[in-house]
């Protein structure tokens, strides 16, 4: 890939997670020395390159003084095959999103900032897409002493509301996945799938849906429903909601205004961007603008 001028360098890098996997990344730097850096979490069968605004984040960012870094976690793609390093070698591990564990992103995300913080960047933004969000913001209640400075949530989406229209019965499927469990068959596939026709293991399953999960967090249509883990992050915090999500369920300025009550954070900031679908397709610019806005100011 080209940088958009000679004030930018790109470079690619694979730091580990904390348990070994190899998490390929890409980063976008100034040509000027700078200790600040936006770490970028895709979503549910994404990757670190995937969505249209990565290229263009890549090739902005540096020019307002901050590096970028988006990074495949291991829930990339439909499924995948993880390189993991442990003491006598490199093993291989089934990934991807069928097998995905939403905790898991923990080591994931500690991974990515130690290496960030070892090529001597100081103040770290995390930013996430998706399921990203969610993923982020179990990181970061979880993790009492994180760097993390500010969080940047894209597209926060009701994971309850996905299951609720797209996963007929999915209580009645998430029993059956923890008898699979119980029974030894962690890994083996479900007999339904998830929106966007995801194959899903019985271990991912019930991660999703048990009455501890960790993946019901933007709980619009449930607003009753505890926005878990997001309502204990007090960092400095922008949400840029797409206007046209069909992953939210309601309309976005009720969504917004949720996430408000819900959010414990001083400064908070909010956008909708008009017209734009769940992964801002076509309305990459003004997301971009938004955000270095909000970085630099």
């Amino acid at each position: 890939m080209k940088a958009a001028n000679n004030k930018i360098k790109i470079s690619l890098h694979k730091p580990y997670s904390t348990d070994g996997i190899e998490l390929d990344s890409i980063l976008f730097e100034p040509t000027e020395p700078t200790k600040k850096i936006v770490i970028h979490t895709h979503g549910k069968e994404g990757h670190f390159i995937q969505n249209h605004f990565i290229p263009l984040m890549g090739n902005t960012y540096p020019l307002h003084g901050y590096a970028f870094l988006a990074y495949n976690n291991r829930g990339h793609d439909y499924m995948a095959d993880l390189l993991k390093r442990t003491s006598s070698g490199f093993v291989w591990e089934q990934g991807g999103s069928v097998y995905d564990i939403l905790e898991n992103a923990k080591f994931d995300i500690q991974g990515v900032i130690d290496y960030v913080l070892d090529m001597g960047y100081e103040e770290i933004i995390l930013q996430g897409h998706s399921l990203g969000p969610h993923k982020m913001c179990y990181y970061l209640v979880n993790t009492p002493d994180h760097k993390v400075k500010k969080v940047i949530l894209l597209t926060t989406a009701d994971v309850r509301y996905q299951f609720d229209t797209a996963v007929p019965d999915w209580e009645k499927w998430s029993l059956v996945a923890k008898q699979m469990i119980d029974q030894g068959k962690a890994k083996e596939l479900m007999p339904v799938r998830l929106w966007s026709n995801c194959p899903v293991s019985a271990a991912t399953f019930w991660n999703y849906t048990n009455p501890n999960t960790n993946s019901f967090v933007f709980n619009g249509t449930h607003p009753e429903v505890e926005y878990k883990n997001f309502n204990k992050v007090t960092l400095p915090m922008l949400i840029i909601n797409p206007e046209n999500d069909a992953a939210t369920g309601i309309k976005q300025e009720k969504a917004i205004e949720l996430l408000k009550k819900n959010s414990v954070s001083k400064n908070l900031q909010t956008h909708i961007v008009k017209d734009a679908v769940h992964n801002f397709l076509g309305k990459e610019e003004e997301l971009v603008k938004v955000i270095t806005s909000w970085l630099t100011k």
